[in-house]
């Protein structure tokens, strides 16, 4: 189930939200929300709802151990099954390819006990639940998690369904307290209008400006040996603006949604194409994954004692996480190539306009999501036509595209829903205002929910 879709948006949520404050069912919302969530999953099916389930199930039985904090036997068991079936369902298959078998390469007896490594289904959002489950037996195992959940509590912290899928990925501490005060939780009128707010913001941005990308983009994604140099540079700043409306607009209706049960989630984006630097960009983008990473990996690799070869570790690791293809080690390993460069010049980097600054680092970060575009053979063919001048024919963009293109950098730079959403109405002409704002970017998403795609992070 998705939360771009009819189903989620006219049965689920109303009937979830109802149940939830139904009076005669305060007792029992953990229990509920646990329900929903598991159903909500469930949809995607059984095979994937067990292996989170068991995940769940593993990780709090062993950090229950009394023994648990301060023992690495115990961390080690606690969360190398849940990385043993990430690694199973998203990174087997890579490795064997890695290794040159391959559906069509190999022969019937090489390919003997193989054959079931092409049919993998990757388990929707397993890449963020795994993360949310390692990063809480790591702080209960460093005695950073002061109160231990019940199990309930635990089972909702990892599927409570807003944040389930495609994050932000949430450590304990940010939910403890409101999971534990859901059955006295009230929305006041301010809270309940901040978390519209943001999913109508992000469903609008999905729908309306992320899905409407992915149509104009994707002729020239499935001719890229066309290409003139207009055709180039549309597809380079439209993937871009495609892929940080569809994650950004996941990000914004899953915080909505948790605010209307009372549970508030960590931002995932701070404006990153207005980075000043490689640096910074990564400060700003997904920060979930960023802090994760550099709080239960690159500091205990070390941290800056050695900058150079950490980064290239965590930023490999980085581009894994997003997908199984050397496509995507390299471009971390691009982003790490960036981020170092930006390291050792930084005094001539900080010199120049910062107007400057930002739009160099938005050319790099863009020219990177080419790789999440394409695969080397496409990739090639790119590049050469590149180093050519493009003389393909190339492929007419419509006005409509164009101002699609305008609309996508506008709001990008020109409109922060998070400033919209939590800064409280002071007159009701304000609140007419955000209020019709709602109505028609909600009228908008609906008119092309039906043709709206999945989100782009969800195979992560």
């Amino acid at each position: 189930m998705i939360f771009n879709e009819f189903t989620f948006l006219f049965l689920f949520l109303p009937i979830v939200l109802l149940l939830f404050y139904a009076p005669f069912l305060k007792a029992y919302r953990q229990l509920l929300l646990i329900v929903a969530s598991l159903l909500f999953y469930g949809v995607a099916g059984i095979e994937h709802l067990v292996i989170l389930i068991f995940d769940i199930a593993w990780v709090y039985g062993v950090t229950r151990l009394r023994r648990f904090p301060g023992n690495p036997l115990l961390l080690t068991i606690a969360i190398v099954p849940p990385l043993l079936a990430l690694g199973y369902y998203k990174y087997l298959g890579f490795i064997i390819r890695s290794l040159g078998f391959t559906p069509n390469s190999t022969s019937g007896a090489e390919m003997a006990g193989l054959d079931f490594m092409w049919d993998i289904a990757l388990p929707a959002g397993i890449s963020f639940f795994t993360f949310q489950a390692v990063s809480y037996a790591i702080d209960c195992y460093k005695k950073q998690v002061e109160v231990r959940p019940s199990a309930s509590q635990f089972a909702l912290y990892i599927t409570f369904f807003p944040q389930l899928v495609a994050g932000p990925i949430v450590r304990y501490d940010q939910v403890s307290d409101a999971l534990s005060q859901l059955r006295t939780f009230s929305p006041t009128q301010s809270n309940f209008f901040t978390g519209i707010v943001y999913m109508t913001g992000g469903l609008a941005m999905k729908v309306l400006i992320a899905d409407g990308l992915s149509r104009s983009l994707a002729p020239l994604v499935d001719a890229p040996d066309v290409l003139n140099s207009v055709n180039f540079a549309y597809l380079v700043f439209g993937y871009s603006f495609q892929i940080y409306f569809d994650f950004y607009g996941y990000s914004l209706i899953a915080i909505g949604l948790a605010l209307l049960f009372g549970v508030r989630l960590p931002s995932n984006f701070m404006q990153p194409y207005s980075a000043m630097n490689p640096q910074d960009f990564w400060r700003r983008w997904h920060m979930s994954l960023s802090y994760w990473i550099r709080d239960y990996l690159y500091k205990p690799l070390g941290g800056n004692t050695q900058y150079i070869r950490n980064i290239l570790i965590i930023f490999a690791v980085c581009g894994l996480w997003h997908g199984a293809a050397w496509t995507f080690v390299i471009w971390g390993l691009y982003h790490a190539a960036l981020v170092i460069l930006y390291k050792l010049g930084s005094g001539w980097w900080n010199s120049i306009p910062r107007l400057l600054q930002i739009a160099v680092t938005f050319i790099l970060v863009s020219l990177g999501w080419l790789l999440f575009v394409f695969d080397f053979d496409a990739l090639h063919q790119v590049l050469s036509q590149m180093a050519t001048g493009f003389n393909g024919l190339g492929i007419s963009q419509s006005p409509q595209d164009w101002v699609l293109m305008a609309i996508a950098a506008a709001v990008c730079w020109g409109i922060k829903i998070e400033t919209l959403a939590e800064i409280p109405p002071q007159n009701n002409l304000r609140s007419v205002g955000l209020a019709l704002l709602c109505v028609i970017s909600l009228a908008g998403t609906l008119m092309f929910v039906g043709i709206s795609d999945s989100f782009i992070y969800f195979r992560f």
